[in-house]
């Protein structure tokens, strides 16, 4: 009679490592696209959910991985989801059960299928065994992620949440490789603009365009945010600061971007047109001042934007905004937010 619940070997490798001990190789459950979900071990992480796909990234792993929006740095193992470890019981359960199955078949001498039957003469037995179901195993419940990103020092395919920080795999500062890969999506809708204004129509292009240009300025605002947030928690500012700053002084000011210049220069002393040029600043500043009409007004110019944008376009006329407007100012936000980033984080 074996004296095991596990038969060593099979699809999980199962093997003896002590006593009364064994090891499963359960193999992690991947989405569609090859990735597999990794969730940050310090609780108080937020989001801390992100996935990476095996086989990009490092070839030879040091035996740690981060976490790309804390940079909380374990071994590959702390990095399961809740989901992953309940699969995993879910297996290991159903291998045990599948091993007191045997265990009693060979306890009685049962054949395979789970009977022995004994002939004395006039007497005649069978003994018949039929055990319960067994445990479902239930696939991972895992969140779907939609922001993909290749990190350009490991070549690691992740997908997180937000933008966020770190590489997953070389645990590298690669926030602005998120940040292009958010303006290169906006880049791809205006690629399609052309094929939806023939076959949708003037208005819906216009209104794609509208979209691109609030996506844009949406971008930079996170991201100078984000930017903002680090310097402070890297210079041992207190995270309640930090937060009365961004509520009190920064409020929207990076939607717009005069109000940007005149913060960065007076709280972190960064002269924006002395690194990018009056003239980018300009062209952003237009670009940037028609989203107010646009996100308030339906696009319709009002008293407001004249006031701010300096412009002798007609009250009540709605604001014109042009393809070629948009990529350059998609281009001129991705080479400021690199300046911001270089000066107050490197």
């Amino acid at each position: 009679m074996k004296d095991s619940l596990f038969r060593e070997g099979g699809p999980y490798s199962i093997r003896r490592t002590g006593p009364e001990e064994h090891s499963l190789s359960i193999p992690i459950p991947a989405d569609e696209c090859g990735r597999i979900a990794r969730t940050c071990p310090s609780d108080s992480c937020s989001p801390g959910y992100f996935r990476v796909k095996p086989g990009t990234g490092l070839l030879e792993k040091a035996g740690q991985s981060y976490c790309p929006y804390c940079r909380c740095t374990a071994s590959p193992e702390e990095f399961a989801t809740e989901e992953q470890i309940r699969y995993a019981k879910d297996i290991a359960i159903r291998e045990v059960e599948k091993g007191v199955e045997q265990l009693i078949k060979d306890t009685f001498g049962l054949n395979s299928s789970g009977k022995k039957k004994h002939d004395a003469g006039f007497v005649s037995l069978e003994w018949s065994y039929k055990p319960g179901p067994r445990g479902a195993v239930r696939w991972p419940a895992e969140e779907e992620l939609r922001r993909v990103v290749t990190c350009p020092n490991c070549g690691l395919n992740h997908a997180v949440f937000g933008i966020a920080i770190w590489c997953p795999d070389c645990g590298d500062d690669i926030f602005m490789a998120h940040v292009h890969a958010e303006l290169a999506v906006v880049l791809a809708i205006l690629s399609d603009l052309e094929r939806r204004r023939n076959e949708l129509g003037i208005r819906v292009a216009a209104k794609d365009l509208e979209n691109c240009l609030e996506d844009t300025v949406s971008i930079f605002e996170a991201a100078a945010k984000v930017t903002v947030m680090r310097r402070l928690r890297s210079s041992g500012e207190e995270e309640e600061k930090i937060q009365e700053f961004l509520r009190r002084t920064v409020k929207t000011s990076f939607q717009s971007i005069g109000r940007t210049s005149d913060l960065l220069l007076e709280h972190f002393c960064l002269d924006l047109s002395q690194h990018i040029g009056e003239k980018v600043v300009q062209r952003l500043r237009d670009a940037f001042e028609k989203r107010h009409p646009i996100t308030h007004n339906l696009g319709v110019i009002d008293r407001k934007y004249v006031a701010r944008a300096l412009t002798e376009n007609l009250e009540g006329r709605e604001v014109r905004v042009t393809e070629e407007e948009v990529r350059q100012a998609i281009d001129d936000a991705g080479r400021t937010l690199e300046i911001i980033h270089d000066q107050l984080i490197n």
